[in-house]
């Protein structure tokens, strides 16, 4: 009997440090699928506001612990302008549970469009998709290629040949920040363009 609670008690902890969970970011989530014209709404949270080096005990000199100044809106998108790929294309930002490009993003995509154009004039181009780390892996990856086929989307309508553009969707798995803020929760949620 003493072997069977033993066995019992050991595979409960076992079970449940082996297993993480994810907190729930306290933004309101936005399912909409039309563009947003408007831009900014809501409170903006200025990103300076947010000690880096001491949350979580995070290392402020890391490079995936380190951002620039910026502001997130209500819907949680980033609102910085600092953010390139190692193409040096423009990063595209998202509210949270969006894959729709408000405006802003739209023009940030434009123009850096003579830049793509170039790039495709002898190579690919590879749309990716991320996500921050709330959700599922599953509902993550979805999200990170709906995100990168909005973008294609785009490009396909600005005259780049379909077959100059592949995507990808890394969902959570390629954070270019790791704080626990949301301001850095936010500059996870885009789509990189880089060169193949």
């Amino acid at each position: 009997m003493n072997k069977f609670i033993f066995f019992t008690l050991s595979s409960a902890v076992i079970f449940f440090t082996g297993c993480s969970k994810k907190m729930p970011i306290a933004l309101p989530s936005s399912h909409s699928s039309t563009m947003n014209s408007g831009g900014v709404s809501g409170n903006v949270i200025p990103e300076n506001a947010i000690n880096a080096g001491s949350i979580n005990g995070a290392n402020s000199n890391s490079s995936k612990n380190s951002f620039q100044k910026g502001a997130v809106n209500s819907n949680g998108k980033y609102l910085g302008s600092d953010g390139v790929s190692k193409s040096g294309i423009k990063m595209l930002y998202f509210a949270s549970d969006s894959y729709t490009l408000d405006s802003d993003q739209i023009k940030r995509l434009m123009s850096d469009l003579p830049k793509i154009k170039s790039i495709t004039a002898n190579s690919k181009i590879l749309v990716e998709g991320n996500c921050d780390e709330f959700g599922t892996d599953e509902y993550n990856h979805a999200l990170g290629l709906k995100r990168a086929n909005a973008v294609k989307s785009l490009l396909l309508n600005a005259g780049i040949s379909g077959d100059k553009i592949d995507t990808v969707s890394y969902g959570e798995s390629n954070p270019v920040c790791t704080i626990n803020a949301p301001a850095c929760h936010a500059k996870n949620r885009r789509v990189e363009i880089n060169r193949i």
